[in-house]
């Protein structure tokens, strides 16, 4: 394994956002044992500090690929896209969107059946986030770049409202 390695490349996958979920859990679990860093205890200290590199690198990797926000932005990385953390979507139309979306969401307590409402956001925004990665797919596919890149950060946005709806249920569960 070198540090020049992509992430793509250290599972043996094809640069691209749709992952095979399957392949890249298995052969996560194969890098892991085969990078464990106790496998590496009767080693000089410098396999052990491979070892240990390697395996961070291994985890780092699984988690950027496991995650479709942060392999989308990592794919845009990649193709020499920068996109600062700070930056935002300038689409008037989402923005209002996902404001009406964040009222729903802080009146789901006062509804009549609060489950029900909060049940009703979770697919809606579920269904926004799932359209937004086939747009975001396409754009990198057909080498849009700058609308791939428009796709993360509504991405952005919507992962962080999925969040917050995962966090109210959870509040009115207990």
């Amino acid at each position: 394994m070198s540090a020049q390695q992509t992430y793509f490349d250290i599972f043996g996958l094809k640069p691209a956002y749709d992952v095979d979920r399957a392949a890249l859990s298995q052969r996560y679990r194969e890098l892991q044992r085969e990078f464990h860093p106790d496998k590496y205890a009767a080693k000089s200290s410098r396999e052990q500090m491979l070892a240990m590199q390697y395996a961070a690198r291994i985890n780092e990797a699984h988690t950027t690929l496991r995650d479709p926000v942060a392999r989308a932005g990592y794919l845009l990385e990649l193709a020499g896209v920068e996109v600062s953390p700070e930056q935002t979507t300038a689409d008037a139309e989402f923005l209002m969107q996902q404001m009406m979306l964040r009222e729903q969401l802080e009146e789901v307590r006062d509804a009549a059946d609060p489950a029900a409402a909060l049940d009703d956001l979770a697919a809606e925004v579920s269904g926004l986030f799932g359209g937004e990665q086939q747009a975001f797919a396409r754009g990198f596919a057909a080498g849009e770049l700058e609308a791939a890149k428009n796709s993360l950060l509504r991405l952005q946005f919507l992962a962080k409202l999925q969040r917050q709806v995962e966090e109210l249920e959870e509040d009115l569960l207990d």
